[in-house]
């Protein structure tokens, strides 16, 4: 068939989708009303009369289902000519295939979750229509843009009250059958099976069965237990050994009883993360913006959404209400116990006082409080008070004559509570910990290079001061020049004072952005504090900077990854890394790695679609530099090694 060409005098033929060994898939634009639709073409020479039950069979299923939001809908059935026995005019799926889409990566724990929920409603709606699909795969599910998920090719499916000698035949994909398919004797819980396969595809990145030929496959699926090697969101597991269990009476016996379960895991999911940020987060509009981005991530109601919302509220309440009085038990019973010591000791006065402070925890009366304080200052008057000292003279020869222990902890408790206004000394290399990579240089301030891999802080803040654009940058760039000059006096202690000024400023200033919702500007404001704090010798401030700029650098590039701002958002992915390696978080440090090696990976395919080789040999060289500072490798990496092999073998070849 023609690209370009006119079929029937009404579609125009623009791009083949899918060539399959019985149809070819393409996708045309409707003369007449402008639509785009699928067309699936039927050769003659494939559908001889014997085969055309196929047909029939996909044309019955497909009719049945018309309009089902998860099932991909018949349009109409156009007569053939001499060279088709048909054209199948079918709704347009804009989006991949879920295998495609597992071929880069298995898919967000999120949409992994929604894309099973959206199969599972759709084949509800088949099995209610006495329908078996038979051969539900990745290849068969197919997504929009938004990433709906629509189960398609009808072709092998089964309507349980046909009578043919094809209902009961053994079909479908061998790999994704389920171990009573083999036999022929099976009903609607085989599509469960499949589904259950596709699920753990999704969730472990893998197959659950190995097997170099399908007939191992096959012996492994009705001999071995499921393996998970890697830990699975909580009900998860259950949810895929119930799915996948060899015995048919043990799995899941309707598409709607996996649905309910699976739903159960997503509510729970937004329950954990609803806890999560109203204990972590008090700002009333970020944690709104939070829970919003998380209820359109696993795609539930406002109502569903609130009414979690409003159980976890009342949960954490009434947690918070038992601790507050599990506290207050806890100090009456320490007033009470010195009470007793003092009366143990002939501390009247004391023991007074002690059981006035239980008794008023006790009182949420303003009256009744007041009532209580008078009488126990009317008691404590009656009271000889004892002999106090009057002179430092009395003070220091009772001091002298504690014992040494005593005296120790009395040293103790003035440098707790009369702390020394001196600038803390700089901090051993286990205190500073593993900051080093920040120019740590010891007691010398002087700006300057380090070496060729690492830069001090002091430099590169003066570097970053070179232009100030913002009005919070010029009050910084005067605190620096201060912290400089003391430096260049030899004053290092004043000098750290000053960066130390330096850094709480930024970081009240990344608050502030923060809370105003300007995450970029929040980011870069966390990630300058660190320098100051690291140039203060502030190692453990500098570490927590570290971390919230990496992670709001991340959150900027989770937004860009999802607007498909593939370039942009690595940049942020491999700032939010560096960040996170100086907070010593290694595992966020190769998440964010992982996610830019993919991101990375999307600009040198796109590149590499549209001919410009130099940006895509670029972009994957990118990713194999940063693998080599990754502890676990991607999917990307692979795939950046075969790009690279494919250009250079083009350049080779011109």
């Amino acid at each position: 068939m023609q690209i370009n060409g006119l079929v029937l005098g009404k579609y125009r033929i623009e791009k083949l989708i899918n060539n399959g060994s019985f149809a070819s898939v393409f996708r045309a634009k409707e003369e007449f009303t402008n639509r785009t639709v699928a067309i699936k073409v039927l050769p003659k020479s494939i559908y001889p009369t014997g085969r055309m039950r196929y047909l029939l069979t996909e044309l019955s299923a497909m009719g049945r289902n018309w309009g089902h939001t998860n099932i991909v809908s018949i349009h109409t059935v156009e007569p053939g000519d001499n060279e088709y026995v048909a054209y199948i005019v079918m709704e347009y799926v804009d989006g991949p295939s879920l295998w495609q889409l597992m071929t880069v990566k298995p898919p967000a724990p999120s949409l992994a979750m929604n894309i099973a929920l959206d199969i599972c409603r759709g084949l509800t709606a088949a099995h209610a229509q006495n329908i078996i699909h038979r051969d539900i795969k990745p290849q068969n599910i197919l997504l929009t843009s938004d990433q709906i998920a629509k189960i398609s090719d009808f072709g092998v499916a089964r309507i349980l009250e046909a009578t043919t000698d094809y209902a009961g035949t053994i079909t479908g994909t061998r790999r994704y059958m389920a171990p009573e398919q083999y036999e022929g004797n099976y009903d609607y819980r085989v599509d469960l099976y499949s589904t259950g396969l596709i699920l753990y595809e999704m969730f472990m990145g893998g197959f659950p069965f190995r097997g170099k030929t399908h007939d191992e496959i096959q012996v492994k699926k009705q001999s071995e237990e499921i393996e998970f090697g890697r830990k699975l969101p909580d009900g998860m597991c259950e949810i895929l050994q119930k799915a996948l269990d060899r015995d048919v009476q043990a799995r899941y016996q309707t598409a709607s009883e996996l649905y309910d379960d699976l739903d159960c895991i997503r509510e729970k999911w937004y329950a954990d993360t609803a806890r999560q940020t109203m204990t972590s987060q008090s700002n009333p509009a970020i944690q709104r913006a939070t829970l919003s981005e998380h209820r359109k991530d696993l795609r539930l109601s406002v109502e569903v959404a609130e009414k979690i919302e409003l159980e976890v509220f009342g949960s954490q309440k009434a947690e918070a209400e038992k601790q507050k009085q599990l506290k207050l038990e806890e100090q009456i019973n320490v007033h009470y116990d010195q009470a007793i010591q003092s009366i143990g000791t002939t501390q009247s006065q004391r023991a007074l006082q002690e059981m006035q402070q239980a008794h008023r925890l006790y009182l949420s009366n303003v009256q009744a409080t007041k009532k209580a304080d008078w009488i126990f200052r009317h008691l404590s008057d009656l009271m000889v008070p004892p002999k106090s000292l009057s002179t430092a003279k009395e003070v220091i020869e009772l001091i002298d004559r504690l014992p040494v222990d005593e005296i120790s902890e009395l040293k103790g408790w003035f440098d707790k509570h009369f702390p020394s206004d001196e600038p803390s000394e700089v901090p051993s290399p286990v205190d500073s910990g593993g900051l080093s990579t920040d120019g740590s240089t010891g007691s010398d301030l002087t700006p300057q290079p380090l070496n060729q891999q690492e830069t001090a802080p002091e430099f590169v803040l003066r570097k970053l001061h070179e232009v100030v654009k913002t009005p919070h940058e010029k009050s910084a760039a005067r605190t620096r020049q201060s912290a400089e000059e003391y430096a260049q006096e030899g004053k290092s202690r004043r000098a750290r004072a000053e960066y130390k000024k330096l850094g709480e400023f930024y970081r009240k200033s990344a608050e502030s952005f923060i809370d105003s919702e300007n995450w970029e500007l929040g980011a870069d404001c966390y990630a300058r504090a660190r320098l100051a704090y690291t140039a203060a010798r502030r190692y453990a401030r500098a570490r927590l900077c570290a971390q919230e700029a990496g992670a709001y650098y991340a959150m900027l590039a989770d937004s860009l990854e999802r607007q498909q701002s593939w370039a942009e958002a690595g940049r942020l992915y491999v700032l939010s890394a560096d960040h996170y390696a100086h907070a010593n978080l290694w595992e966020a440090v190769n998440e964010g790695l992982s996610r830019a090696t993919i991101c990375y990976f999307n600009v040198a395919e796109n590149a590499r679609a549209t001919g410009d080789l130099s940006v895509s040999y670029d972009y994957c060289d990118r990713i194999l530099t940063i693998s080599k500072k990754m502890k676990r490798t991607s999917n990307a990496v692979a795939g950046a090694r075969k790009l690279l092999r494919e250009i250079e073998n083009l350049f080779t070849a011109n």
